[in-house]
């Protein structure tokens, strides 16, 4: 019999829309897996066990009256700790942000509570998500579920990790160059970067606003489809949020990929690629190719440039968004004689590993 932890996200909410488990025996199934493998996963920075309990028993009551709770109905999830969540100390997995205590949700926090999920806490990262391991949190190292002297890739490194381990039927990440897609790679879950715009970046802290997008981690393509359906959509809090209508991307999947044109990047075969990962995207394009779709080689010239490039806009963007990290208005405010010291003294108490 498959373990309530291992249930996949659709299964999960199924169930307790059946009244075949509930959402109570869901939550405490992950807060004691969560308990058995933290000590060697470290993919949590905060447990909210009260206060998904105290969500699960809501969702049960619901369905006990009749009521639909949603898509996600009462499965467990975790957020990236760079995501605002109401009451719950969001701390970009930074010093300086430590005790910070949002007094909001964000816009994707509040659509998966909307959706029925719960929330069982908030997820290691690199900090202020600048990295691709997860070793440069200052508050602590996510190792990697499979083999625990590797590292589960970053910065979502604990949306990764978690959901890989069973410590959450899905997560949320973030992604600026890859943030989502390598913790998705490295511990073998799905990650999406959703389009620029798809996901409200609403109550999400910045990192490089032009780059950042909230994407969903979770175990299959059909999981992230539910998950990626609960958090999209225009939202007026956020000027960049697309306004184009949400398409229904489990009847997608349902369409399969027969017809579908497919480019393959010349570029992306580049001197010193491990062959293993080459024969991986081989055999990913001959299975595209039995079921159906078309896979055309294509030329993106551009692609010496990506890197150099986004490193400039990054970089850019970060000095603006953590300017504004001084002492004064929230944060870690170190003790100083003078304003200009102050600044001084908290900024560099405050970022850093």
């Amino acid at each position: 019999m498959t373990a309530l932890h291992e249930l996949s996200l659709r299964d999960a909410a199924a169930r307790v829309r059946r009244r075949e488990t509930s959402s109570v025996e869901l939550v405490r199934a992950a807060l004691e897996r969560i308990a058995a493998v933290e000590p060697a996963v470290g993919a949590f920075l905060t447990v909210t066990e009260a206060e998904a309990l105290a969500a699960a028993q809501a969702i049960d009551r619901r369905v006990a009256a009749g009521e639909d709770p949603g898509p996600l109905a009462g499965v467990p999830v975790g957020i990236k700790d760079m995501i605002c969540t109401k009451g719950v100390r969001t701390t970009a997995a930074s010093r300086i942000l430590e005790r910070f205590v949002p007094a909001y949700d964000a816009t994707v926090t509040a659509r998966l509570r909307a959706a029925g999920a719960v929330v069982v806490g908030k997820l290691n990262c690199d900090e202020f998500a600048m990295g691709s391991s997860t070793e440069n949190s200052a508050l602590g190292t996510t190792r990697n579920p499979w083999d625990g002297s590797r590292v589960p890739g970053g910065s979502s490194g604990g949306s990764g990790a978690a959901v890989a381990a069973g410590e959450c039927h899905a997560a949320l990440g973030t992604d600026t160059g890859g943030s989502v897609r390598l913790p998705a790679a490295f511990c073998g879950v799905v990650g999406l970067k959703p389009t620029y715009g798809r996901v409200s970046r609403y109550g999400v802290i910045a990192y490089a606003s032009s780059l950042d997008q909230v994407g969903p981690l979770a175990r299959d393509v059909a999981d992230t489809a539910l998950m990626l359906q609960a958090i999209a959509g225009h939202d007026a809090a956020d000027s960049t949020a697309s306004p184009r209508p949400v398409p229904a991307y489990g009847a997608v999947l349902e369409q399969g990929v027969r017809g579908l044109r497919l480019g393959l990047p010349r570029e992306y075969f580049v001197e010193g690629m491990q062959p293993e990962v080459e024969a991986g995207v081989r055999a990913a394009v001959r299975e595209l190719e039995r079921l159906g779709a078309v896979v055309e080689p294509v030329s993106l010239p551009h692609t010496e440039y990506a890197i150099a490039t986004y490193y400039l806009i990054a970089t850019a963007e970060a000095s603006s968004n953590l300017a504004r990290y001084d002492g004064i208005r929230y944060g870690l405010r170190a003790p100083a004689d003078s304003l200009g010291a102050m600044y001084e003294t908290s900024r560099a108490a405050g970022f850093g590993t």
